[in-house]
């Protein structure tokens, strides 16, 4: 979910030796796509199903937090593909998607200043989620339109639909179902020892206040002065509103996830008893398997692109948006 947690799991673990195979299958066509939000250019990659005879439905992939790019890779060490081989998967079932580079990330960072970085907030983010997803209503090619969030896109997917974007059902894909604030202390209580915990929650509540506290290296990452804005808008993230949301909820949850915990996603099923629940068992974070919930054993599903996703997310998406009016 944040930064600090993957660098901390990632510290030891070498990087897969060989490069990320982004190349779709022949099932899928892929076209460059670019389009407005706000004024702002987003930059993505359209998967369409080959041999598509007619209006298919469309999956927006919204990518999680930090600098992860449309195929879930990251300069934070992150190579796991996760997203390309989903739109890669759900083409071979017949579903197009979306997936796309988040405004200020990868070939979406021209144009995204210090003054727009300053001013960003998840209503900004989940604004682009929106006009990506008007973008794809508009598209004669696409029947309906789903939500497809990743961890912080979860919620960047669960603000958009309840301001009326126009889809036809989310899928939150090891979202946050409890308060952030608990959510990340639960991390890197994890991951810290008790002194350096209590270090933590004393310059938390100073940043949030609007000081600039001293703080380690290692923690650093959540305490830029610029990121203040967003920090302070997923820390009054209320994830209860998936309650509101006017459209069918498909919650899903890695078991071996050690950034969200299956208590997230039963918290969110609960605010929403009408949605659909599936724990995958074994699946790390990033949806793929894991013998354990031990990081370093982990750590193949973050750095093997070519480490194949859990068939069963794949079919479970596939029934599930197949059953949507």
């Amino acid at each position: 979910m944040v930064r600090l947690s993957l660098a901390l799991l990632l510290a030891a673990a070498p990087l897969a030796a060989q490069a990320a195979d982004t190349v779709p299958p022949a099932a899928a066509v892929e076209t460059p796509f670019v389009a407005k939000a706000s004024g702002f250019t987003l930059y993505g990659t359209l998967t369409v199903p080959k041999n598509a005879t007619g209006p298919v439905p469309v999956a927006l992939i919204i990518a999680g937090s930090g600098p992860t790019d449309r195929n879930a890779n990251s300069p934070v060490g992150i190579r796991s593909n996760t997203y390309a081989q989903l739109a890669w998967r759900l083409a071979e079932h017949g579903i197009a998607t979306l997936r796309y580079d988040k405004r200020g990330i990868a070939q979406s960072r021209a144009g995204f200043d210090t003054v727009m970085l300053a001013h960003a907030t998840m209503q900004l983010y989940a604004d682009d989620v929106h006009a990506l997803a008007d973008s794809l209503h508009a598209d004669h090619r696409f029947s309906k339109v789903i939500l497809v969030g990743h961890s912080e896109g979860s919620a960047l997917a669960l603000i958009a639909a309840n301001d009326k974007a126009p889809v036809a059902g989310v899928v939150s894909m090891a979202g946050m179902g409890r308060p952030f604030a608990a959510v990340l202390r639960e991390q890197l209580a994890a991951q810290l020892d008790s002194g350096a915990m209590k270090m933590y929650d004393t310059s938390m509540t100073a940043y949030l206040a609007g000081r600039n506290p001293p703080v380690p290296a290692y923690l650093q990452s959540l305490f830029v002065p610029l990121n203040r804005s967003y920090m302070k808008s997923m820390m009054d993230f209320d994830a209860k509103q998936v309650a509101r949301v006017p459209c069918p909820v498909l919650i899903l949850q890695g078991a071996y996830d050690v950034q969200v915990s299956v208590a997230d996603a039963e918290a969110l099923h609960d605010a929403r008893p009408s949605a659909k629940l599936v724990i995958l068992p074994g699946d790390t974070h990033m949806f793929k398997p894991a013998p354990s919930k031990d990081r370093m054993a982990q750590a193949p599903s973050y750095t093997d692109p070519t480490l194949a996703i859990d068939p069963a997310l794949v079919s479970t998406i596939v029934e599930w948006i197949s059953g949507l009016k």
